[in-house]
């Protein structure tokens, strides 16, 4: 029988599949070009972030009431969740990302101008996470962290080719480490708790999330192609 990290880790994308990255791997864009692709990710951040753990620790506080998760683990979930947000070990992981905008128009208190296509991609994540159980959010989470913890070392060779600094990619230098610790403590609560979800709606639910990974990452690729100034993003 599969472990319940290989029925996840089978719906990665893979550098092929995201147009922005598959064009940095093969030498293409500057740091202007970057700056305007990461915009996309400070737009899923701010609408989304605040949301996901809302969601995550409501289904939490449900499966701890009847007694799904217990002890040890609803800890370490608990855990899990806020560590994206400031800790007595770092930073905030947004104010992490919006180093990389250090000396631009970009900041903390930054409008950004709606754009369609990621209002759709945000929908649909939030759709994903509102619809998912506890176990299946876990799986969702789990396997972006899984799956991230790779992309951001090649986040940070590729932007470090292009001039960033170690403290502009802070984000990436910490994400490499970090959710390859959290992904493996989901991994492990899934692993020993097989018998209380469905495997197959997971591997759907999962398949959702990384079809939104890819259109955020194709919406990213359309930004650093145009010849937009970061004041044009904002209001």
């Amino acid at each position: 029988m599969q472990t319940i990290r290989s029925v996840i880790q089978s719906q990665y994308p893979t550098i092929e599949e995201m147009p922005f990255c598959a064009a940095l791997r093969d030498g293409r864009f500057g740091r202007n070009e970057i700056l305007r692709a990461e915009i996309v990710e400070l737009y899923r951040a701010l609408n989304t972030r605040e949301r996901i753990q809302s969601a995550y620790k409501r289904k939490l506080t449900g499966a701890v009431d009847e007694g799904a998760i217990t002890g040890g683990d609803q800890n370490t979930m608990v855990e899990i969740i806020n560590d994206e947000g400031e800790t007595d070990e770092h930073i905030d992981h947004l104010d992490m990302r919006f180093k990389l905008f250090v000396g631009t128009p970009v900041s903390r208190q930054s409008s950004f101008r709606r754009n369609d296509d990621l209002e759709a991609i945000n929908t649909e994540w939030m759709n994903i996470c509102d619809e998912s159980s506890l176990f299946e959010l876990m799986a969702l989470t789990a396997g972006i962290e899984d799956w991230y913890a790779p992309l951001s070392a090649f986040f940070e060779q590729e932007y470090r080719k292009r001039g960033f600094s170690d403290e502009e990619l802070e984000l990436f230098i910490v994400h490499k480490e970090a959710d390859v610790d959290h992904s493996d403590a989901q991994f492990d609560i899934l692993e020993r708790n097989r018998a209380k979800f469905d495997e197959a709606k997971i591997a759907g639910m999962v398949k959702r999330t990384f079809k939104t990974s890819r259109g955020y990452d194709t919406v990213k690729l359309k930004l650093a192609e145009t010849d937009f100034e970061l004041e044009d993003l904002l209001v």
